[in-house]
């Protein structure tokens, strides 16, 4: 087993560590830490990270952590090190609040290369109510709870699906909802999950053949841009007006004229 292969175990178990706790605290009144026009904190978010967290640093004490709910060094305070993990403890915590079963784990483990950049090397997204693993790791193919999945070959717009996601601020909601309008007459369906990491797995196992936003972090798609990569796709990334925020088009490829209907 090569090491990043090691990463990519460990990301799987942590993730479904930190989906069973989700499971048996949904549908049960979750403690609120902080409320946004359009979002919401959850004192689960925060103990979904630190058990990833703890998970992570028994295995892998010299790695850096950067996560949602807050980033640290590990216990070793080691800033030079060379693996970084990148994670959403729950990608869809709106979702999860108001008992709509819809939301993910999303664990990357990134390497630091020469040039200082850092290259996604493993990840995975969990979803616990489906019991859904998607997980990959560099140089081999995305899977789904094991078996070898791709992106979609449909190749005509008007047999599409795509997903678009813009409820984070006047900027988000106005780029998105144009993607959006764009779109709309001629995809076969548009959705909206309200989960990022999500949104890419749906991508790279070929379920929409898009995913589209204007606002969205690092943790939330680290995972999803290796998956779609390993699967065939491709995704084309830019950083958002907000710091440390990024705009996307995830997709097949299958169909060119996407990033121009949407004004990319």
């Amino acid at each position: 087993m090569n090491r990043y292969q090691d990463f990519l175990k460990t990301a799987e178990a942590a993730a479904r560590a930190a989906g069973e706790l989700q499971r048996r605290n949904f549908r049960r009144p979750p403690r609120v830490t902080a409320t946004m026009p359009h979002d919401i904190k959850l004192a689960l978010d925060v103990q979904s990270q630190r058990l990833i967290e703890r998970a992570i640093l028994r295995r892998f004490p010299d790695h850096e952590i950067l996560g949602e709910e807050g980033s640290r060094q590990s216990k070793i305070q080691n800033p030079k090190s060379k693996i970084r993990w990148v994670l959403d403890p729950i990608d869809g915590t709106v979702n999860f609040f108001y008992n709509i079963p819809i939301f993910c784990v999303s664990i990357a483990a990134q390497e630091r290369q020469p040039d200082g950049q850092w290259r996604n090397v493993a990840g995975v997204v969990y979803d616990p109510m489906r019991d859904e693993m998607f997980s990959t790791s560099l140089g081999q193919p995305t899977r789904l709870n094991g078996r070898i999945v791709r992106v979609s070959r449909r190749c005509r717009i008007g047999d599409s699906v795509c997903a678009v996601a813009f409820f984070k601020n006047p900027y988000t909601i106005r780029h998105g909802r144009a993607a959006f309008n764009a779109l709309l007459p001629q995809v076969r369906k548009m959705r909206l999950l309200g989960a990022a990491a999500l949104d890419m797995a749906y991508v790279a196992c070929g379920r929409f053949d898009a995913y589209i936003e204007f606002g969205v972090k690092l943790w939330d798609i680290a995972a999803g841009l290796l998956l779609v990569e390993n699967a065939g796709g491709q995704t084309l990334l830019r950083p958002a007006p907000e710091p440390g925020s990024f705009e996307l088009i995830s997709m097949s490829g299958a169909i060119p004229s996407l990033p121009r209907i949407v004004k990319w």
